[in-house]
């Protein structure tokens, strides 16, 4: 199965799993970016959009979201809900985003990172469509050792999918274009902020 099929099949329950607690670190999340209005959002692996609504809130209906995923159930799944008119759909993957370079104020991937089977290329993509002053999030509701084992519990395609260490994230990044000026990994919620590196 490859995994764009996985979350295809996947996505008519993917909400089931979205807890009051789980909305609740989310709306902490986006309260920490201080996003602004008339800001270009790209929602990097945006699943059913979940996210959508808070950075509608946060930039209050005004500029863009872009919010693109592999899955073509996941984003139809995204559709079906009352969605901000400021958002668009596209289906397509982090290794091959369809913007022009510098088009974008913040890219952020809830949720999704340890699913690029390219992280590397990923970042590097992502670092293309950011502008000079564009930051890169990376974020989930819990920590990194978490994030790993429900991954190697849940077994099978994502076993393995994990996310990477500061140290080797940071050179990750670093080899991209980016250098991160945020890192949190606490229980509650894991945080990271790059931005493009100028130096």
């Amino acid at each position: 199965m490859e995994l764009r099929e996985y979350f295809d099949e996947v996505a008519p329950t993917w909400d089931d799993l979205v807890t009051e607690e789980t909305m609740g670190r989310i709306a902490g999340i986006i309260d920490r970016l201080e996003i602004r209005p008339r800001c270009r959002v790209l929602d990097v692996g945006s699943g059913t959009g979940i996210l959508l609504p808070f950075l509608a809130t946060s930039m209050r209906d005004e500029g863009t979201i872009l919010a693109i995923d592999i899955s073509a159930e996941m984003l139809r799944q995204g559709r079906r809900k009352a969605c901000p008119s400021i958002v668009e759909f596209a289906q397509a993957d982090a290794m091959a985003i369809p913007l022009a370079d510098g088009s974008v104020d913040i890219a952020i991937c809830y949720s999704v990172f340890p699913h690029f089977y390219d992280k590397l290329r990923a970042l590097t993509e992502m670092a293309r469509v950011l502008s000079a002053t564009g930051a890169l999030v990376i974020c989930h509701t819990m920590s990194r050792a978490m994030i790993n084992e429900l991954h190697q519990n849940i077994g099978g395609i994502v076993a393995d999918h994990s996310l990477p260490d500061e140290r080797e994230l940071r050179k990750q990044a670093e080899r991209s274009g980016l250098r991160i000026t945020y890192f949190e990994d606490r229980a509650e919620r894991y945080l990271v902020i790059a931005e493009k590196d100028r130096r």
